[in-house]
């Protein structure tokens, strides 16, 4: 065990001292006015507003334009997404490989969907029943998914063949 020298704890000490006492002056300062003259009037005691809000604004609908907000700038990063490939566990600690693609749809099948990626390259994906499909915030279904659709799929490897388990189709954007 390695010693600490005295001069090093003063010192240590010291600093901790000078800091605590220019902490506690800056907040016992926070409730001396800034000047002391007699044009200083007290203000009436009313309750005013706890926090400024734009008029006819609650805090839903301020959560809501902050969720939109992160959800823009989510789109703006992911749009730079081609093709995620990931290995995880699942619940009963197996391996499992997961894409995450996006692309715009080249081709629909009966059980499949054609990505065409950035690129040049293309991903083809098994659908089923099973496949969650989101238009933008709301849920859809296979038949909403049409070719030249901006979409990301999330899907599950098994036996070297995709198959799709979420699909969400970016909605076009207003002109």
């Amino acid at each position: 065990m390695t010693r600490i020298p005295s001069w090093r704890l003063g010192l240590i000490a010291g600093a901790v001292v000078i800091l605590a006492g220019a902490g506690i002056g800056l907040v016992a300062g926070r409730g001396v006015p800034s000047s002391s003259g007699s044009h200083v009037v007290a203000a009436d005691p009313t309750a005013g507003p706890t926090r400024t809000a734009k008029p006819g604004r609650g805090p839903a609908s301020e959560r809501l334009e902050k969720r939109a907000a992160l959800a823009a700038r989510l789109l703006r990063i992911g749009r730079h997404v081609v093709h995620i490939e990931a290995t995880l566990t699942n619940k009963d600690g197996q391996l499992v490989t997961v894409w995450v693609d996006h692309g715009t749809v080249q081709s629909i099948g009966a059980s499949s969907l054609t990505i065409s990626e950035a690129g040049g390259g293309t991903k083809m994906v098994g659908t089923d029943d099973a496949t969650i499909v989101r238009i933008g915030r709301g849920d859809g279904s296979l038949s909403d998914v049409a070719i030249g659709a901006e979409v990301f799929v999330q899907s599950r490897i098994d036996g070297g063949s995709a198959l799709a388990k979420r699909i969400r189709i970016v909605p076009a954007q207003a002109d």
